[in-house]
């Protein structure tokens, strides 16, 4: 089993999605929806961490994996570690995109 590591540009995009979706709604519910389906992606990958699409032209092997079909986390694999590099909302500019 993979232990799982977010970068901390990851984990502050995640967050500040978070906090979006509770100020935009005045209400938590969406944003507990994207956390529960974050921890389930999360459990998926410690088991099986191939599961990902692979992006085309990265330096390093990095994989994708949706969440709620409107976010994205992408991720490398390290020997027994999973690193999400990538909390992503589908929307943006992928040009935007630093891998």
């Amino acid at each position: 089993m993979f232990k799982i590591k977010w970068t901390d540009e990851a984990k502050e995009n995640y967050f500040e999605t978070l906090q979006f979706w509770i100020i935009h709604n005045k209400s938590t519910t969406y944003s507990e929806k994207i956390i529960s389906e974050v921890e389930f992606k999360e459990s998926l990958l410690a088991n099986h961490p191939y599961i990902g699409n692979i992006v085309e032209d990265t330096e390093e092997e990095v994989r994708r994996i949706l969440i709620l079909n409107n976010y994205s986390l992408f991720y490398r694999i390290n020997v027994s570690e999973i690193e999400i590099i990538s909390f992503w909302a589908n929307k943006m500019n992928p040009d935007d995109l630093k891998l």
